[in-house]
């Protein structure tokens, strides 16, 4: 898919989630969909380092990333989450998951403020101090976010129909 593609999903999905309290059907298939977006958007700015950059794009990100990854969260943490620990009926493992999600979530968001600032600059046609440091970073964010949306696709599936 093209970046201006994947980017039009992010910005469909972010204003979809801070402005719609999705049911969790539509809410679930979204989320999944603009993340996966994301990271694949992610994949194509780092592999475009350090010579061939788009930097209207990592310009647009830049806007949208933070809030975008919060309203997925949030969304996920009010709606997916109670609704998976309803549903299940015993706490234990699946109280441990849901905490561990969140958690991720957390270094999530810390991790989006920090890929805001080196997008910035990129967008800002600044040559980055470490190309590869750059592109290592990029490439975290996005296969731990993969990881995580599989983790999530696996254990929450079940409880969103």
């Amino acid at each position: 898919m093209q970046p201006e593609d994947n980017l039009e999903i992010i910005c469909r999905a972010s204003a979809f989630f801070r402005t719609t309290q999705p049911q969790p059907v539509e809410g679930f298939a979204r989320a999944r969909e603009a993340l996966l977006a994301l990271c694949e958007l992610l994949e194509q700015i780092a592999d475009s380092i350090p010579g061939d950059i788009d930097r209207p794009i990592c310009s647009s990100l830049t806007r949208e990333l933070t809030p975008f990854i919060c309203s997925i969260h949030r969304f996920e943490e009010e709606t997916l989450y109670p609704l998976a620990q309803r549903q299940n009926g015993t706490a234990g493992q699946s109280d441990e998951t849901i905490e561990r999600l969140k958690h991720e979530h957390l270094e999530d968001r810390c991790f989006a403020e920090e890929l805001t600032e080196a997008l910035r600059e990129l967008g800002e046609r600044k040559v980055p101090q470490n190309p590869d440091a750059l592109g290592y970073m990029l490439r975290g964010f996005f296969e731990a976010m993969r990881r995580h949306v599989a983790f999530e696709s696996e254990h929450l599936r079940p409880y969103v129909h």
